[in-house]
């Protein structure tokens, strides 16, 4: 175009553009400068779009050119059309003004900045900046297109505001960026941020960012890789943050930050590999979120996080693995069902002074969690709703010391195959509900009476020790919580520890009252001789009741019959009568001492005779069942 048909600030630019100078059309009052305000600048500030594009694009034969755009304060008019151009040398536009989206399609340059400049929108798909690309301070009310460019310095958002509601405002699929991507300091997007399969090179910083798309995604960093760590601490978020499959070599953090989706997703970060960390502290997320088969290295922090989505999942961590400590304490809140099925942590797990909400449903469901060390529901935990612990492993210790338990009328804590070195539950107070220990492998039981809930199931349990060490009579009170009536198991377990422990006195009395507890299952004639066999041996664990018995029995026949001697059956032949030999002689069944046949008593004598010999075989017979029963047992 001749230069008679540029007007002023276009001859200005042409002039300086070959020497790099900067072109400088601005008043010098922030408010009469303000882009926002261009429709009222006066015709010395307009640049055309083509003309702009024209003179980027001419050739810079003088010797000494040194070429690189400097404009300030302009309105660019028409669209800037620069696509597929390749630019040798920086372009920097400072508070400009564009009536039209810029189109950079498959543009290259050495450095590109718009900072603090007004946009339409920018197209500038598979663009290449070999530099920074700064939009620091700049505001678009379209749609700004990056996806698949490369960009070898960093890309500067800071302060930017990106205005695109109901669609995509940021554009970034598959951006490449070799350094840092900034968007602090006041930045705020109005439309969704995609950053999705973009690779990052340096830090992705968001700290105190606004992002606003309710009801739709906020941040959709799908598959993105993130050499040195992702910070998006303080930030407000109106719809989804999706992280998912993401890969953060560094830290992920999300510290203090807000994000609303009700009833949606408010953090999607299935298969998530955040190398150095995950941390959702202080987050306060409505929504539910998402950590299903994702890998933290170091450290999943959710500490004194608020976390609400109400009747349904809050936290879903199923198949998560964590290597290195699961915190989640110091406040945490969640109402909904936090599920941690199948996951894996390698260090300790912390829910002291947590609390988790979900009335009628599961607060915890943690079925097959596998705990390289402690798992802390303690010091002031509390969850009104199911803890599931089914077939858990705990590498350490499970706490529940003061803890508050309360799922009524339901299982409150379900430890049903649970494996633990050390279990202790000392809660603050009595469950409410059903505790289901069977088939649990636990180490070391500590517990206290003063806590006991009212059901407790034990079919199955083991255990090494039981903490306090309760005599027998104690402890039997806490077998009968089972709702399951007599379990075999339970009570030759709890004797076996006893034994095991010195204590063969508790474990005898342990034994039985399981047989007492188990005669009322009975029929009435196996109750019976049930009956029979406690009064007289204890089942086989009383057998000095025998001899009492016995003794009593031949002092009395010794007595009677020592007073009313019977008549020999064949006078003259019987044997010399001596009371005390013929009453042993009809007491025991097998032994023949010559006494029982030889004589005859008359009236009561025989009756009390017969009498003898009834109780000699029931007291065999009891004391041979008894004696059988408990070798059996040892």
């Amino acid at each position: 175009m001749p230069i008679a048909d540029l007007n002023d600030a276009e001859r200005a630019v042409a002039a300086a553009l070959a020497h790099g100078r900067a072109v400088d059309l601005r008043a010098g009052d922030p408010d009469a400068d303000d882009p926002a305000g261009a429709a009222s600048w006066d015709a010395g500030r307009t640049v055309r779009g083509e003309v702009l594009a024209g003179l980027l694009l001419g050739g810079f034969d003088e010797p000494a050119a040194q070429p690189r755009l400097i404009l300030a304060g302009a309105r660019i008019t028409g669209v800037l059309h620069l696509a597929f151009a390749e630019l040798a040398f920086p372009v920097t536009f400072q508070g400009c003004a564009f009536d039209a989206a810029p189109d950079l399609y498959h543009a290259r340059t050495r450095f590109l900045s718009l900072s603090g400049s007004l946009l339409p929108g920018l197209t500038a798909s598979n663009v290449q900046v070999e530099g920074n690309l700064r939009l620091a301070g700049t505001r678009v009310t379209g749609e700004l297109r990056l996806p698949g460019g490369r960009i070898s310095g960093n890309l500067v958002l800071n302060g930017a505001r990106l205005s695109h509601p109901s669609g995509t405002a940021l554009n970034g699929e598959h951006l490449d960026v070799a350094g840092h991507l900034r968007a602090q300091d006041g930045f705020a997007c109005d439309g969704t941020l995609v950053l999705a399969s973009a690779r990052i090179g340096g830090a992705v910083e968001l700290d105190g960012a606004r992002l606003n798309a309710p009801g739709g995604t906020a941040l959709e960093a799908s598959n993105l890789i993130v050499q040195v760590g992702l910070f998006a601490r303080d930030v407000e978020a109106d719809g989804e943050v999706s992280v998912r499959f993401a890969r953060v070599s560094g830290p992920l953090t999300l510290r203090g930050s807000r994000i609303r989706r009700p009833g949606g997703l408010a953090l999607r970060a299935t298969g998530l590999n955040a190398e150095a960390g995950l941390f959702l502290a202080g987050v306060t997320a409505e929504g539910q979120v998402r950590l299903n088969r994702s890998v933290i290295g170091g450290t999943l922090g959710l500490e004194g996080a608020r976390l609400s989505a109400p009747g349904g999942l809050v936290v879903a961590a199923d198949g998560i693995t964590v290597n290195g400590s699961l915190l989640a304490w110091r406040g945490l809140r969640a109402e909904g069902e936090f599920s941690m099925l199948d996951a894996t942590v390698t260090g300790p797990v912390h829910f002291e002074g947590a609390t988790l909400v979900n009335p009628g449903g599961a607060a915890l469901s943690a079925n097959g969690l596998s705990v390289g060390k402690v798992l802390n529901l303690c010091d002031g935990f509390s969850a009104r709703g199911r803890i599931r612990l089914t077939s858990a492993q705990i590498g350490s210790r499970l706490c529940l010391d003061d803890a508050t338990l309360a799922a009524p009328d339901e299982v409150a804590l379900k430890c049903w195959r649970l494996e633990v070195r050390e279990l202790a539950l000392r809660p603050a107070a009595p469950v409410e509900g059903m505790v289901d220990l069977r088939y649990a492998r636990i180490g070391v039981l500590r517990d206290d009476p003063g806590g006991w809930p009212r059901a407790m199931r034990m079919d199955g349990l083991s255990y090494e020790v039981l903490d306090p060490m309760l005599p027998a009579a104690r402890r039997l009170r806490w077998l009968r919580t089972d709702p399951d009536g007599y379990l075999p198991g339970a009570y030759e377990q709890l004797a076996a520890m006893y034994r095991r422990l010195g204590g063969d006195a508790d474990a005898r009395e342990t034994l039985l009252a399981g047989q007492r507890q188990r005669r009322a299952a009975l029929p009435w004639y196996a109750r019976f001789w049930g009956h029979l066999q406690d009064v007289t041996v204890g089942y086989g664990f009383r057998p000095l009741r025998a001899a009492a018995w016995l003794l009593a029995l031949l002092a009395a026949g010794t007595a009677v019959f020592g007073l009313d001697v019977p008549p020999p059956l064949k006078a003259g032949e019987a044997p010399p009568f001596h009371a005390l030999v013929y009453t042993l002689d009809l007491l025991l069944p097998i032994i023949d001492l010559g006494q029982e046949k030889a004589y005859n008593p008359q009236g009561g004598a025989q009756w009390l005779a017969w009498g003898l010999i009834m109780a000699g075989w029931v007291l065999a017979t009891t004391i041979a069942a008894g004696l059988t029963r408990s070798l059996r047992r040892t």
